[in-house]
């Protein structure tokens, strides 16, 4: 019986081996902002501004209440978006890296066990054909 052979490959050491130093800033911004914590910060930020510009402060440092906020916040969103994608682009090659490896290994272990059924399936019917021949014998006897 011989069964086909896959070594398996350590896809997250390769996929690493294979980023840059941009793609790994991208990344870790990513990881970054597509956290909870990042929610909370930019909710703390927003919340303080509109505290101080509507009520905490006599004399608000932003003459137009909530146009520069309003400003702010889009810049942020103008340089975020294309780094996420980026780095959502980087975990999609990562993550297709990884359903390659599944796949083979996948095939790998479905011809495995293809061919070990069939050698049980030889080794079945091998025994049926001794227990038929120790059947015959028996009944000479």
């Amino acid at each position: 019986m011989t069964t086909s052979t896959h070594q398996a490959t350590n896809v997250n050491a390769a996929h690493k081996t294979r980023l840059g130093f941009q793609d790994r800033l991208a990344l870790s911004i990513t990881g970054a902002i597509g956290t909870m914590y990042a929610v909370y910060f930019f909710a703390l930020i927003l919340a303080g501004w509109m505290l101080w510009q509507g009520s905490l402060s006599s004399q608000p440092f932003d003459p137009y209440p909530f146009a520069f906020l309003l400003f702010l916040g889009n810049i942020v969103q103008l340089l975020l978006m294309p780094l996420i994608m980026v780095g959502q682009n980087l975990q999609n090659q990562h993550a297709e890296l990884r359903a390659e490896e599944e796949y083979r290994t996948t095939t790998t272990v479905y011809h495995d066990i293809e061919a070990i059924l069939k050698h049980l399936d030889a080794q079945d019917q091998a025994i049926a054909v001794l227990t038929k021949e120790l059947q015959r014998q028996g009944s000479k006897k």
